[in-house]
């Protein structure tokens, strides 16, 4: 046994500066990886490093079977919904506004757009979508997601949607959302009761049977008044859903999108504009000075993502024609 550790002793110790450099040189290349692997890895409410190097194109340029692969990456680097949804949402940004995009399909009787539309939204379709996408893993989970959240058990029908935000499509997903603006503003939050009228509502949308719509009904909600938003934006962690709450008659939401929280801790308001005609980041301080100015808007509800929830059972769900 000496004999052969020898020579190999003598070996190493007269080439000891080539190790040490050969030694360094696999500490530069392991730091380099390991580096590497904890940005994709890492997480966070703006998800930057996925976005930014694996994708070269927006989410609305996107074709299915690349949002599929979208999808499943972004499955396998992100483990909660809110990073999900900072992700996907940062994605969608600049992707073109539209009223009224999605619908029933080709099949559907009062409403023919299609049941799921990544080109263009509005603020609640954009809502939607981003939310099927946080808690699929495939397109096609994402599809049967997205019914479940836009429809009461995922029955597709104009008489099944979750019309109303705070009525209906809030109530129908508690699987998903909780209501949290008591959690954080309870001492400032009102009451605010409306009546809400279904019936007259799917007549005015050229529903003309509109027998299986409720009768109208007195609803009431608590909503944190505008002029406190800025005095409790510190309780706001990112992704929740902030729903503006109109003073209009017939209807509470007047628009809704997610709260997003920066690497320096500034809040941003990520909604689908109309204003704009596209999906866009506005400062949370710019946003709340600007409502303060519109008799329209009595104040806002905010509404939690689940990290932990059951999907629904499977329904039978129509498939987009």
């Amino acid at each position: 046994m000496r004999g052969n550790k020898e020579p190999m002793f003598f070996m190493l110790h007269g080439d000891r500066k080539e190790v040490k450099v050969l030694m360094q040189r696999s500490i530069f290349i392991f730091t380099i990886l390991l580096t590497t692997l904890i940005l994709l890895l890492q997480p966070g409410n703006g998800a930057q490093p996925l976005s930014e190097r694996a994708l070269s194109k927006r989410l609305y340029q996107l074709t299915s079977p690349e949002i599929n692969t979208l999808i499943k990456k972004v499955t396998q680097t992100y483990s909660t919904t809110t990073e999900k949804i900072a992700v996907y949402s940062n994605l969608a940004l600049g992707t073109p506004y539209a009223r009224d995009c999605l619908g029933e399909g080709a099949e559907g009787r009062c409403d023919k757009d299609p049941l799921i539309d990544f080109t263009r939204v509005d603020c609640l379709t954009f809502c939607e979508q981003i939310l099927a996408l946080a808690i699929s893993k495939d397109y096609t989970d994402t599809l049967k997601n997205l019914q479940k959240i836009r429809y009461r058990s995922g029955a597709i029908g104009f008489t099944t949607r979750n019309h109303y935000v705070m009525a209906d499509w809030f109530t129908h997903n508690q699987w998903l959302l909780k209501n949290v603006t008591e959690e954080h503003c309870s001492p400032l939050c009102k009451e605010m009761v409306k009546i809400l009228d279904r019936r007259a509502f799917a007549a005015s949308k050229g529903c003309a049977d509109t027998k299986d719509f409720p009768p109208a009904e007195t609803v009431g909600i608590n909503y944190l008044p505008k002029q406190h938003l800025l005095s409790r934006a510190s309780g706001l962690k990112g992704g929740e859903i902030m729903v503006l709450i109109t003073t209009r008659e017939g209807i509470f939401a007047s628009h809704l999108g997610f709260i997003v929280k920066g690497e320096d801790g500034s809040l941003v308001f990520r909604h689908a504009s109309s204003m704009h005609n596209k999906v866009i980041d506005e400062p949370f301080n710019k946003l709340c000075r600007r409502i303060l100015e519109d008799q329209h808007i009595a104040g806002a509800v905010f509404l939690g993502v689940r990290n932990h929830f059951t999907i629904p059972p499977e329904q039978i769900i129509n498939t987009p024609q």
